[in-house]
Order: C-alpha cells, then structure tokens, then sequence
C-alpha cells in the first residue's frame, strides 16, 4: 500500500493539513509578533509526545519519540518558520497585528479573502509536518524545530543554540515553494534601511492631488524577482522626475509604497501640488507613462494602473534640494536582477529589491533587500547602494545579513526524497538551488556537517495578497514530506 493510501486518501490528507493551518490562521503572526502562535506549537508538540522548550527569542524546540522499531534510527531535525509576511490590500482595512486571515478554498486553491497574504510561507509546510507525525507516519527520533523572524532576516535562526542542532544529522526543512524541487543550496541576503530627516517647506496655496500607481502583482522579491513585474516605487519615482521636468510649479508633500524589505512593492503613491495652469503638462505627460506602463508590463504586470483623486490641502512640501535628491535615489537604485548563476543558467545569483518608502517621525526610510550567492555579488550590489545612498545624503544602513548556503546537487537527502517520491508516484523531483534566504544557511554556518535539504507545496505569488496554494498538490507535498521522514528512518539517506 502506497503513502497515501495510508494517510487516508488524498481528500483526507488534504482536509487533515488544512485543519492544522486553519488554526494558525486564527492567529495573527507576522515577523515580530509570534508569541501566541509560539504557545499554539508549544500545545501540539505536548499532544506529539514532546517536551517543548523554547529560547529567550521565541524559537521552539521539541523532541519526539520515535515509532516503534525505529529508536535507533538517525535523527532528523524537521524544521520551520512560524512568522509571515503581512501583505495587506490597500483600502482594506485590514491590520494584521490584529486580525486573523481568512482562509478560502475557491475550487482550484487556497487563498485568502483578498485583503492579505495567506501565510502558507510557512506555516502550511509546518501544519503538514505536525499533522504527519501526529497521523502516525513512520519515523526515527524526531527534533522539532520552529523559528521566529524568519522574514526579517532569519533572525530566529540566527539566535538557535548550536546545541539544539547537536546529534541530528539530518535536518528536513520545510519553507520551499515548489512541490516537485528539492532545494540544495541558496542564496545570502542582506536587509538594509537607509534614512534621512525630512525638509520641508511652506506649501504654496494651491490645491493637492493624490496620485496612486497600483494593482501591481509584487511578490517574494526572491521566487519572483526574474517574472518581470513592475516595482511601483521605482516607477513612481522616475514618473516623479519626469513631472518635474515638465510640469512647472509642481510640488510634493509626501511619498511611500511597498510593506516590506523582502516583497515586490505593488503600490506606491505620492501628494502632490499642481497650479491650475500646469494640468495640460501634466496629463500629457501622464498619458506618456500610461502608454509606457501598457508597453513595458501588459504581459508580466497587467492590472498595474495610475490614478489620482483629490487630497487636503498641505501646510508644507519637500524642501527643493531634498525632492530632487530623494526622487534621484529612488529612479537610480537597481531593483531586479542583477547577474544569473554562473553553474546553473536558469537559476538568479543576484538581485536587488527597493521593497519599501515610509515616513515616520519625521525621517524617511528607503528600504532594500540584496541577494547573492558570491561576495563579489555581494559587493557590487551594496557598494552602489552605498554610494548612490550616500549622494543624496541618506544615512548609512546597518546591513541585518545572513550567508549563502553553497549548492550539492548530490545532497543523500534530496535524493533519497527523490527516490521515494518517484516510487511513489512515478514523478520525477528536480534539485536546485533558490534565490531566496532559507534558514538552512545558518544552520550550516553552525554545523556545516549537517545535511540538509528543502521542499515544500506550491505556492503562487507569496508576500502578496494573491497569494495561494493549488489544493490538488497539498497531498502530494504530504506524500514527498512523509516520503523524506520514513527514508530517513528507514537508514536510506546514506
């Protein structure tokens, strides 16, 4: 009898994994803001068997027994974050410090309601993993391992004990987006903030306007970044400069977009002043960017759309020189790719991301996420960050950065996952390496013995409020998951 046939089926599995995420749902978790659903691991991993510690950061750790007949096998670590990225629908009023995440099923997916991320990244592969060793899949010593702030800069892992990695050697971590891939290696990242107090001056008096460039796809600046969708703050930016050359008197009082370091910003708007007597200049020039915006992304970016309404009218507006400057900065910065693997052509080395611009407290923050796989890629991207940052007087960022995970395509573990999946159901699983930050970097910076791999379910478009998970592939992700757990018990990892 096949895996999942003794899971139950695959309507079983599926209605089993789900249940499991829906109570993670129920609980707000974003990067920072764990601590409930911290308390919510630390109940199951008592039900599994456990006796759950957790550190001063949050990370939760618990040992499970063995199966019978399976004592003496090596342990495996199974390994996940339980933080995610808070996308959020602009207009919706969703706050997700607060609210809980509607989960629907809309026939061929798992989504949510529309008004934020779903979450699966990754908590969907850490719902799996429970309801498995909880359903009785066969398994060796087993150490749970979940972290905090993943999505920040794998702040949890950075903050795990060495010794909660100590006598395992094998860790199965569950953060990957694509179910028939089994990632051997990824990419470093570097998270970083560059600021400078706002000036201002005397708004003239006229009348404002609030122009909105939005509906963009966005996404994980990572699994996303090579699709060729829009960074609405880049665009917005360099629209921005174009105005100013052309539109006489025109004035901004303010600018933002985007929500994190690590996601395609898909909106960003800006308040601007115009004299009456410029408007024809700056329609002509709006209608220029719409035919441009159709020309560059009516493909890879189709809902992206520019609009404005009317906004109150401002007591002040940016300083001349600090528009200039900060507009400059944000149209310059590279955002995209920036080099592909020198080994593997299909795969990113390197990328830069401007994902966030907020103001608050009077100072403005530009926010950027660089990833690579070399040093040298490393350098190039933050040295021009560095220098363009430094040209318009931001201040220097304190770079929150984790290393790259070099690449084995002979990892034992991915291919024995491999192996199992295809006998299992006559399906061949690719080794990779992503161009996104897993945790298994830090951890073999800790242990570089340790041998590691990454799988996880399908999911489209994460880190944006379209995200989601196609539901026929859940049962096999928990097919390929419990696959790995009994190979490893079983002595097949060699």
């Amino acid at each position: 009898m096949g895996l999942c046939e003794r899971l139950g089926g695959t309507d079983m599995i599926t209605e089993g994994i789900l249940s499991v995420f829906a109570e993670f749902c129920r609980i707000p978790h974003g990067s920072g803001n764990e601590k409930a659903v911290g308390v919510l691991l630390l109940e199951k991993l008592k039900a599994l068997g456990g006796s759950p510690v957790q550190d001063a950061a949050g990370n939760v750790m618990a040992e499970i027994p063995a199966t019978p007949g399976y004592e003496h096998a090596p342990r495996l670590i199974v390994q996940g974050h339980m933080d995610m990225v808070c996308a959020v629908a602009p207009g919706s009023g969703y706050v997700p410090q607060r609210d809980p995440i509607h989960m629907v099923t809309d026939g061929a997916f798992l989504r949510s309601d529309g008004r934020s991320s779903l979450g699966a990244d990754n908590n969907l592969g850490n719902a799996a993993a429970l309801w498995l060793v909880g359903k009785g899949v066969q398994h060796g010593p087993i150490r749970f391992l979940f972290t905090v702030s993943e999505e920040i800069g794998l702040q949890g892992a950075q903050t795990v004990s060495p010794t909660w990695l100590d006598g395992a050697d094998f860790l199965l971590n569950t953060d990957g987006f694509h179910l028939e891939q089994c990632i051997v290696g990824s990419a470093g990242g570097c998270r970083a903030t560059y600021t400078r107090k706002v000036e201002t001056v005397p708004a003239p008096d006229i009348g404002a306007l609030c122009l909105t460039l939005s509906g963009g796809i966005g996404g994980h600046s990572g699994d996303n970044i090579h699709l060729g969708r829009g960074n609405s703050i880049k665009l917005l930016a360099a629209l921005l400069e174009e105005l100013f050359a052309t539109v006489p008197g025109l004035e901004l009082s303010g600018l933002s977009g985007g929500e994190a370091h690590n996601a395609i910003p898909g909106f960003a708007q800006a308040v601007l002043l115009l004299p009456p007597a410029a408007r024809p200049a700056f329609h002509a020039c709006i209608d220029k960017f719409r035919a441009t915006l159709a020309d560059l992304y009516g493909k890879t970016d189709p809902k992206l759309s520019l609009s404005w309404s009317d906004a109150p009218r401002q007591s002040t507006v940016w300083a001349p020189g600090f528009c200039r400057e900060t507009c400059r900065l944000l149209d310059g910065l590279h955002s995209g790719i920036h080099a592909m693997h020198s080994v593997l052509p299909d795969v990113v080395s390197a990328s830069a991301n401007l994902g966030c611009v907020k103001e608050e407290d009077g100072m403005l923050s530009v926010c950027l996420f660089s990833r690579y796989m070399t040093q040298a890629e490393r350098l190039a991207l933050t040295g021009e960050q560095e220098r363009l940052a430094a040209q318009a007087g931001f201040s220097p960022a304190a770079c929150a950065e984790y290393p790259a995970w070099p690449g084995d395509v002979e990892n034992p573990l991915a291919r024995a996952i491999a192996t199992r999946f295809r006998s299992e159901t006559g399906r061949d699983v690719i080794f990779s390496i992503c161009h996104v930050g897993l945790e298994p970097s830090v951890f073999y910076a800790k242990k570089p013995g340790l041998t590691m791999t990454c799988i996880g379910p399908d999911i489209l478009d994460a880190h944006s409020v379209d995200e989601r998970v196609p539901l026929e592939g859940i049962a096999d992700f928990a097919v390929l998951l419990a696959g790995g757990i009994e190979a490893v018990a079983e002595g097949a990892v060699r």
